[in-house]
């Protein structure tokens, strides 16, 4: 049985929110756009349970909202007509191309897509899927992690939400979208979205190592030799960006064209100058060691892959994030993944051939 979503547009019609894909940041950035407006989750029934059940967003800086979505709001599968509303669209690159395809039939073109995800290539890809409707570059610069015992989602390290900003953006619709603007997570207007992109892209190449060494994130950037190696991998990025004369905005305390030095310190100083990075629960792991743990087909090709090659198109060789990517689709294939023991920095560095 289909569910019913049409809202009437009159002169005053105010725009509605919907979740496309409520899972960690899915969730997060809903739960804090239900703090100002009304907001529906399309999501997998674990999460639609715990936001029915109601939880708790934080951060590392001692923020706190919460929220609790009522039946209504929860759904199962896409409505059968999405009018006049704002999509937040935070399934993963790997699911993406499915859910464009059944969105198709069912969007409005009053509606705005803002796309949520990691990586290049998801903005485009949706623009193609659904060339009638206004899509936006959304970019969630931070961690978001799941506290089962708390039921808390908690953004676990620096970054704000960023937003691509048109210049025939009507009013209507931008202050729809400031909705996203919250204590816990402040909205920033970009013209340059796509160098934005990229500044994320560098802090994400962090989430294959978490994947290949299987340890949590706190205890890897703990570990000089993976700091290293991701290091190493963004050396790549950065030669990459200035091969396309790509500017890198600061999206945390470390400019990015610092960021692989401060990884290279040794222990004791980058515990000391970098402590907002382990400002992160102790056991919290990235999301593509999830699925790896899952059985999951990972975002490699969207992360790594895409350095790579973005890299070849560019002349610029990027043999490590190659090797990265490599190394996790491997992984994605191995029947034993679920059960390999954890990798110190230098032996990744020696399956790396970076020693």
């Amino acid at each position: 049985m289909s569910v019913s979503f049409t809202v009437r547009i009159t002169f005053m019609a105010q725009y509605q929110h919907v979740i496309v894909g409520s899972g960690l940041i899915g969730s997060f950035v809903g739960g804090i756009i239900g703090q100002s407006a009304r907001v529906s989750f399309i999501g997998r029934p674990n999460w639609l349970g715990r936001l029915a059940e109601g939880i708790s967003l934080t951060d590392y800086a001692g923020n706190k909202a919460e929220y609790k979505a009522n039946a209504g709001q929860c759904l199962k599968e896409l409505p059968a007509k999405i009018e006049r509303s704002i999509i937040w669209l935070t399934v993963k690159n790997t699911a993406l191309e499915e859910m464009l395809a059944r969105l198709q039939p069912v969007i409005a073109p009053d509606c705005i897509i803002v796309c949520c995800q990691n990586g290049l290539g998801a903005t485009a890809l949706t623009r193609k899927y659904l060339p009638g409707i206004r899509v936006l570059h959304g970019i969630v610069g931070c961690n978001v992690v799941w506290d089962e015992s708390l039921k808390q989602l908690q953004k676990s390290t620096e970054g704000e939400f960023y937003l691509e900003q048109p210049e025939d953006l009507a009013p209507e619709v931008t202050r729809a979208l400031c909705a996203v603007q919250h204590k816990l997570l402040m909205l920033h207007w970009h013209k340059g979205i796509e160098a934005v992109a990229w500044a994320k892209l560098q802090l994400n190449l962090a989430n294959s190592i978490n994947a290949i060494v299987n340890q949590p994130v706190r205890t890897m950037l703990l570990d000089r030799a993976c700091r290293q190696v991701i290091a190493a991998l963004m050396d790549e990025l950065l030669a990459v960006t200035a091969a396309c004369n790509i500017r890198l905005p600061r999206l945390t305390r470390v400019p990015a064209r610092y960021l692989p030095a401060v990884l290279r310190l040794p222990d004791w100083l980058f515990k000391r100058l970098a402590s907002a990075m382990l400002h992160i629960e102790p056991t919290a792991r990235s999301s593509m060691w999830w699925d790896l743990q899952a059985g999951r087909v990972t975002e490699i090709d969207y992360l790594n892959g895409a350095v790579a090659e973005q890299g070849a198109l560019s002349g610029v060789a990027c043999p490590i994030n190659k090797s990265v990517a490599d190394l996790v689709k491997s992984l994605e294939t191995s029947a034993l993944v679920a059960a390999r023991r954890p990798l110190d920095g230098n032996t990744l560095k020696f399956k790396l051939h970076l020693e």
